[in-house]
């Protein structure tokens, strides 16, 4: 089965991103390559005029790359990677395209240019096209986050080059490609949707033994309080605090699961209860009269 392969470009303007990629997609006849340049779709957008409209143009485009990735499924003969071109400076704009490559079982990585602002700001004068201001290319280098986190695990770390030349691209272009081999070994290895699926059963069967053990507490606290009822006098049937037994339970599963994945003693859990089964008593006792 061919693989796919979601790879975002990490790095300031003009820091060689766009010439790196078209030099790969046009050398290489390995995989099948998507290009996508960022400034292309949605250059039309001012940041910071408009950053509402900026964002929108950008979800809208990450959309077309979850389009595209769930169409090259069907390319059987090759795997087909995305080129990714952006400055991607905030962790949480990779983020995005990893959750895409988790629900489309793509493998993610991150190609980064070690590159300077000053040599980013030089670079940027002599481009004829996509000119951005100096003043952007120092906001960004600022706020630039590096890929730091666990999920960022398969990372090409491309340093800062003060002479781009022919020899110099084509040794990037190597490493580039040798990199791409690395993450289809990867992909072998690892299923991003079965390991998600994998947690989601790990946690389910984690709460429903939470529950067993919840339930085993509530029945210590039953048994004890038809003690002291008995010794105070009182009557109430076995089978109302079977019932608040059992909404209490339903109850507690229906929280998004926080009361279970929480550490509570039995002190907190008969506190609850407590207070549960009176308001359920109380009902009781309403509906009797």
């Amino acid at each position: 089965m061919s693989k796919r392969i979601l790879v975002c470009l990490v790095g300031l303007p003009a820091s060689g991103k766009s010439t790196l990629c078209s030099a790969v997609k046009k050398q290489q006849t390995i995989y099948s390559i998507e290009h996508i340049c960022y400034d292309k779709h949605i250059s039309t957008v001012d940041h910071a005029s408009n950053p509402s409209a900026w964002n929108k143009a950008r979800q809208n485009l990450n959309q077309k790359i979850v389009n595209m990735v769930s169409t090259s499924a069907e390319n059987t003969h090759k795997n087909t990677v995305f080129l990714l071109d952006d400055n991607f400076y905030y962790r949480g704009m990779r983020k995005e395209i990893f959750h895409i490559a988790q629900r489309h079982s793509c493998v993610f990585g991150q190609i980064v240019f070690r590159v300077s602002k000053e040599l980013a700001i030089s670079s940027n004068k002599g481009r004829e096209d996509t000119i951005v201001t100096e003043e952007t290319i120092q906001k960004m280098s600022n706020v630039l986050e590096y890929p730091s986190e666990a999920w960022e695990k398969h990372v090409l770390h491309l340093p800062n080059l003060e002479v781009f030349t022919e020899s110099t691209l084509s040794v990037r272009i190597d490493k580039v490609i040798s990199f791409l081999g690395y993450l289809c070994e990867q992909a072998a290895e690892e299923d991003p949707a079965e390991e998600l699926r994998r947690k989601d059963a790990d946690r389910e069967k984690s709460l429903n033994d939470k529950v067993q053990q919840l339930e085993l507490i509530l029945r210590k606290i039953i048994s004890q309080k038809i003690k002291d009822d008995r010794r105070a006098g009182s009557k109430i049937p076995y089978s109302v605090y079977s019932e608040a037994k059992s909404l209490f339970l339903e109850e507690i599963k229906t929280e998004s699961d926080c009361f279970l994945e929480q550490p509570n003693s039995n002190e907190s859990v008969s506190i609850r209860f407590s207070t549960f089964f009176d308001q359920a008593f109380a009902n009781h006792t309403k509906s009797e009269g």
